[in-house]
């Protein structure tokens, strides 16, 4: 019993040294991690700075508009800022992307460019195209040009109206033919230099048929090169125009004079943007594909008159169109191909409306 009580004093005594052990062990590891805590500097908060990153990705060309979101303001660490970005949105609403701009990535102004501006970060004009196509020009005016409504990036198809007149196979000239009547045994004779050729007429006359060079032309309208990219409105080489507000009234001076004192320094003229000014014909460069630029240039040389439609930014899909003439209008609508018998006629109202000639002046 002696040595049973006296093996139960000695595990008693262990766990009270081994309990004592545990706690002083506690104490010093908690004091230990409290001066290190009490070693450790607070950190200070990192300054941040809202400034315009893109939203989604933003291909080389594409105008930016807040409506559709593609910018948005977002935090971004002071020490880590470009050297150059934007602080509002408004800043960048409808510029042009002269790269492309992953999403998350800041905006700069060497990223973005103006309305009707050159599109290309480099500087190089061919720098903007999409693989495959060229750029071509054609003159265009008001009305064939949509009113100046197309910008850079916009898409257009050009519609051409074409005269169609019917010739001689052989002269290749307007119908219908001149002839003289030539006695019987003469047909060999030079008849003043013309060139033509005998024919017999339906009496059984023999004449000399030459070209009249006078006749009908028929109208015809086609739907020609479509989804063209707009890539500049006028040429290159004109000068950007820059003029300052107009001269203030006496209240505004007076009122402009208070701010100033007030701020420490005088008020200055604000800068304003110059309207646009076109004359009556422009040059519009368009990008398309290589064939297409053989069909434009085909369709200025034989003359015929262009015109542009402006496309929708989300429609790029091509389309099938009839073409238009005489035949077509008369059946559609159901025109009479019979001269009218009435015995009235339609007098004109009024003269027909047409669009007023805008020249730019020097001063303007």
């Amino acid at each position: 019993m002696r040595s049973n009580r006296g093996l139960i004093l000695i595990i008693l005594l262990l766990i009270l040294a081994a309990a004592v052990g545990g706690y002083l062990w506690m104490r010093s590891r908690s004091a230990q991690n409290a001066s290190e805590s009490e070693a450790t500097p607070t950190q200070p908060p990192i300054e941040m700075v809202e400034i315009v990153v893109a939203a989604q990705d933003i291909p080389r060309g594409q105008r930016i508009t807040v409506e559709d979101m593609a910018v948005v303001l977002q935090k971004w660490p002071k020490e880590a800022l470009p050297l150059e970005y934007f602080s509002t949105t408004e800043e960048v609403d409808q510029k042009f992307a002269r790269m492309d701009i992953a999403r998350g990535m800041p905006l700069s102004p060497s990223m973005l460019g103006q309305p009707g501006g050159m599109l290309s970060v480099e500087g190089s004009a061919a720098a903007l195209f999409e693989s495959g196509r060229v750029a071509y020009s054609i003159p265009m005016d008001a009305q064939g040009a949509v009113a100046w409504a197309p910008m850079p990036g916009d898409r257009v198809d050009v519609i051409a109206a074409i005269q169609l007149v019917t010739v001689d196979p052989e002269f290749q000239s307007i119908l219908p033919n001149k002839f003289i009547s030539l006695p019987a045994g003469e047909e060999e004779e030079v008849l003043n230099g013309d060139y033509g050729r005998f024919e017999a007429l339906p009496n059984g006359q023999n004449a000399f048929v030459y070209q009249s060079g006078t006749g009908i032309p028929n109208l015809a309208v086609v739907m020609t090169v479509q989804n063209a990219i707009v890539w500049r409105v006028g040429t290159w080489s004109e000068p950007a125009v820059e003029v300052t507000a107009e001269a203030p009234t006496d209240e505004e001076q007076a009122a402009g004079g208070l701010l100033g004192a007030a701020g420490g320094q005088e008020a200055q003229a604000t800068p304003v943007a110059a309207p646009v000014l076109r004359g009556d014909i422009e040059p519009v460069t368009l990008l398309v594909y290589p064939q297409d630029s053989l069909v434009l240039k085909y369709l200025l040389e034989m003359g015929a008159d262009l015109d542009l439609v402006l496309r929708s930014a989300a429609d790029t899909d091509l389309v099938i169109t009839e073409p238009v003439w005489l035949r077509y209008i008369m059946d559609k609508y159901q025109l009479p191909d019979q001269p009218s018998d009435l015995p009235v006629a339609a007098t004109p109202v009024r003269t027909p409306l047409a669009l007023p000639t805008v020249v730019a002046t020097p001063e303007e």
